[in-house]
């Protein structure tokens, strides 16, 4: 992350990659991945883009070490996932109502905690000022105290976003970040995810194809549980989304999709 002085830069890091070497994952007879090889490295701006269901969740999943692939390995820097090495950033909607946006950034440190300062933290914080940096690094210093029930869409998102940068992790990962925004808030939360990475691996999964586009330097176009493509933005093809959308999804994906938003205007087949 830049301008803050905990975050390690992508000079005093190494530079390690994330591996999915013929990953495969099943839930009961149905398959989520099917033979998924990815090698993804430090610093890339990775948007994964394909139908509701098509294996996106499950992949970032993986990533995180939240589930365990049937066959194959993942694995960064040559061993297993670990909590430290890789965060999620949730949607909004996961976030503590009725705690104010500083309670709800402190409690992503909760995990490097004891099981008591990890309870206390958020509400009697001993050193706010980490979460504070987080905040002002997404835009938010002056709502810090604000109860997030009062805040808009996009800006519950933007706390998610620093919440989950509370790691200081060198894997960010971010599923439908963007649901149930509207467009202007869309390209916020996707330029200040951009703006407050410094050599981190960001892998975000997304349903606008249009902000892939034009914000990422990797797309990877997954549908049916497997890779359909991975090229640079340039390189993907009318042709090509339009094979993407029409294979479909996995079946256990689906229960992880979001509705779109009711004010989203109507857009191509492959823009969902």
């Amino acid at each position: 992350m830049r301008d803050t002085p905990t975050a390690q830069s992508q000079g005093t890091r190494p530079r390690r990659r994330l591996v999915f070497d013929g990953v495969t994952k099943r839930f009961g007879e149905e398959f989520a991945l099917r033979e998924v090889s990815l090698s993804l490295e430090a610093g890339e701006r990775v948007a994964v883009i394909g139908p509701s269901g098509a294996g996106k969740t499950t992949l970032l999943r993986l990533a995180a070490g939240a589930l365990r692939p049937d066959t194959g390995t993942v694995t960064f820097g040559g061993a297993t996932i670990t909590g430290s090495a890789v965060t999620l950033a949730y949607q909004g909607e996961t976030l503590v109502d009725r705690r104010t946006a500083l309670s709800n950034v402190l409690s992503g440190r909760v995990g490097a905690l004891s099981w008591v300062r990890g309870f206390l933290e958020p509400i009697v914080p001993r050193n706010p000022e980490p979460a504070l940096e987080r905040l002002a690094a997404v835009g938010l210093a002056e709502r810090a105290n604000v109860p997030v029930h009062s805040l808009s869409a996009g800006e519950r998102q933007r706390v998610a976003v620093a919440r989950a940068l509370m790691q200081d992790a060198e894997v960010v990962l971010a599923d439908e970040p963007t649901a149930n925004l509207d467009p202007s808030s869309r390209r916020n939360v996707i330029d200040v995810l951009g703006a407050v990475l410094d050599g981190e691996l960001l892998v975000t999964a997304l349903h606008e194809v249009e902000l892939a586009l034009e914000h990422f330097d990797r797309i990877v176009g997954i549908a049916d549980g497997r890779i359909r493509f991975d090229t640079t933005p340039k390189a993907v093809s009318d042709d090509q989304l339009d094979a993407l959308f029409a294979a479909g999804a996995s079946t256990p994906d689906t229960a992880a999709r979001q509705p779109k938003a009711e004010n989203d205007t109507p857009s191509p087949a492959w823009y969902v």
